[in-house]
């Protein structure tokens, strides 16, 4: 019969080896006293760790906030103070190797004989890809309605302006032909009026540009070709500007489907950019080389970098730091890498810049 019958201590032994969660519990000191193998998996500590190291849930988790600060509190220290027996908290912790994870845990306590709260209880799960996989598809209805707005908006500035620039240019014609003893000061207005035109007119292109950036007609390409296009079409623009461009191709690139056009496009906004920032010369290393199922593609520079609060904006539509720019530039070039089911991220350098895109291979 004692074969048979599996006592209760050894079925919440196995139940815990087997949850897809996360259980750990800890006392109020907040030394951990459980940690299942998926609160292994997910944090990348094992219990032997925590206990020789005799680490807390602070050491071990380092929860903190979306911006980055940690939290006041650890989340569910607070059960111990019995007003309350249950709580869940979202918030995001840092692995073993510093990698960022956002999770959801439910807290609930045990309590001892004399009915005070002795440990409790976390059960906590991980919820980065479902948070990635609703940003991303909240960022493509997004992207898509600015996409149609754009359009839209391109059309029907379009042909107002190009109508205002038409009598702009009658007019400074007129005032040509005429002495008037305000002249010089009205063609300076007629200037200043048709420049703000063709910055419209170029807004208007760049929104019709970002409208069809995810519209793709993909063939099989040889990316270094597609590199030596670009190169050749950008080094007399760099060369005037005193900025050397090197490309290096690692190990053997394969073919990749891709809209060779778009990508040439999306490579161009990022050279561009990083040439136009070097106002005192520099250097741009393109490297390209294949990683798993992957082909990565990374651009580094020599200039200024990108200050720390427009890290999250640079991807932005109509976000811009040039004098006369649209912003209009990189997120084309994020919306293209994405429409063929590739990444593209942005790394601070100690000196410069580095923008790294993953392109799929199949």
């Amino acid at each position: 019969m004692n074969n048979v019958i599996i006592n209760n201590k050894n079925i919440q032994e196995i139940a815990l080896q087997y949850l897809d969660d996360g259980v750990f519990m800890f006392d109020k000191d907040r030394k951990i006293v459980l940690f299942n193998p998926a609160c292994e998996q997910i944090v990348g500590y094992s219990m032997e760790e925590i206990t020789e190291n005799d680490s807390n849930c602070s050491d071990i988790f380092k929860c903190h906030s979306s911006d980055g600060n940690c939290l006041a509190i650890c989340p569910g220290l607070d059960l111990f103070d019995e007003k309350r027996s249950r709580i869940a908290r979202e918030y995001l912790i840092k692995t073993k190797e510093g990698k960022p994870k956002r999770v959801i845990t439910n807290y609930s306590i045990i309590k001892d004989e004399d009915d005070q709260v002795e440990y409790v209880v976390g059960v906590m799960r991980d919820i980065t890809e479902e948070k990635m996989f609703n940003e991303e598809l909240v960022r493509s209805k997004t992207l898509s309605t600015l996409g149609q707005y754009s359009n839209e908006l391109a059309h029907e500035i379009k042909n107002p302006l190009n109508a205002i620039n038409i009598q702009m240019s009658l007019l400074e014609r007129e005032i040509s032909k005429h002495d008037f003893g305000t002249g010089e000061e009205l063609s300076d207005v007629v200037k200043v009026v048709k420049e703000e035109i063709n910055r419209l007119n170029k807004l208007a292109k760049d929104c019709l540009t970002f409208s069809k950036s995810g519209d793709l007609n993909r063939t099989e390409e040889d990316i270094g070709q597609i590199l030596e296009q670009l190169l050749s079409l950008i080094t007399p623009h760099a060369d005037l500007n005193g900025v050397n461009i090197y490309l290096t191709m690692t190990g053997h690139c394969p073919q990749v489907l891709v809209d060779k056009d778009k990508l040439k496009q999306a490579l161009l906004n990022i050279v561009l950019n990083a040439i136009e920032a070097m106002i005192d010369g520099g250097d741009i290393a393109i490297n390209v080389s294949k990683k798993d199922s992957y082909l990565n593609i990374s651009i580094k520079d020599t200039g200024p970098g990108i200050p720390d609060e427009q890290h999250d904006k640079i991807f932005g539509l109509f976000y811009s730091t040039k004098s006369g720019g649209t912003g209009v530039g990189l997120a084309v070039t994020k919306n293209i890498i994405h429409a063929h089911g590739g990444n593209i991220r942005f790394e601070k350098l100690v000196e410069g810049a580095e923008f790294i895109i993953e392109l799929p291979l199949s």
